[in-house]
């Protein structure tokens, strides 16, 4: 009878525990969309908390992300150079407004706004720069920034001296609301006075939670893996 090849049992005892590994991770990532998921929903059915004490939560270490907010906004000035934030809307090029809302009595001196989507720049691959007055008073929810993938365009100033960003950050929120910016940006649902032309948009279209599907299938594929070699081992014993 031939022995059990070592080799190939090693390499599937490899794989096998690669593929449950990422199947395990994928049910932690189910645990954490579903409360992710539980706390947008609470915060949309709550009213807005003031953000000085939301503020003064996550100054202590809590994850405010994804809580809904008001916050009064400090004297500010319209300004014809914006920042705008590329986007993608309804499979089309958008862009999105960003802004900043100083802040007075809060943990941090500003926070960075995304105040949502200019209509007249819908579908073009560029923005221009143009007028857009402050707001006093926003609502929204609070979002924490993302990672600085290497593949991102850095934030570039355009030839009329508005700003592009591609990706928000930890280095971009303090480009838009200075070295004392909140650690988190503002998606706005409404601000006061309303912005004409902007659409605010603040939550994603839609918030996939695929993740069960996506470790049944890594399950699956080990599984497949494990009675492949079962079988093959059969044979090759059959055959001794």
């Amino acid at each position: 009878m031939r022995k059990i090849p070592l080799g190939l049992t090693l390499a599937v005892a490899i794989g096998m525990g690669l593929l449950a590994a990422l199947g395990t991770w994928q049910l932690h990532r189910l645990a954490w969309k579903q409360d992710l998921l539980a706390r947008i929903a609470a915060s949309q059915r709550s009213g807005p908390r003031p953000i000085e004490a939301v503020l003064a939560a996550a100054r202590r270490g809590e994850d405010v992300g994804f809580m809904r907010v008001a916050a009064t906004c400090g004297p500010a000035v319209a300004t014809s150079a914006p920042a705008y934030r590329y986007a993608v809307r309804d499979g089309a090029v958008a862009w999105r407004l960003m802004g900043v809302c100083p802040l007075t009595g809060a943990a941090y001196g500003a926070i960075a706004l995304d105040r949502g989507l200019v209509d007249r720049f819908a579908g073009q691959m560029a923005p221009r720069a143009a007028p857009f007055a402050a707001p006093a008073a926003v609502v929204g929810v609070l979002r924490a920034p993302g990672g600085h993938w290497p593949v991102d365009p850095a934030p570039a100033h355009q030839a009329d001296g508005s700003l592009v960003v591609h990706a928000v950050d930890g280095a971009t929120l303090k480009t838009l609301a200075g070295p004392g910016a909140a650690p988190y940006y503002l998606a706005v649902e409404s601000e006061t006075p309303p912005l004409p032309g902007v659409r605010p948009a603040a939550l994603p279209q839609d918030i996939p939670n695929n993740h069960l599907v996506y470790a049944l299938t890594w399950f699956g594929l080990a599984g497949v893996l494990l009675w492949t070699f079962i079988a093959y081992v059969w044979r090759r014993m059959g055959e001794a």
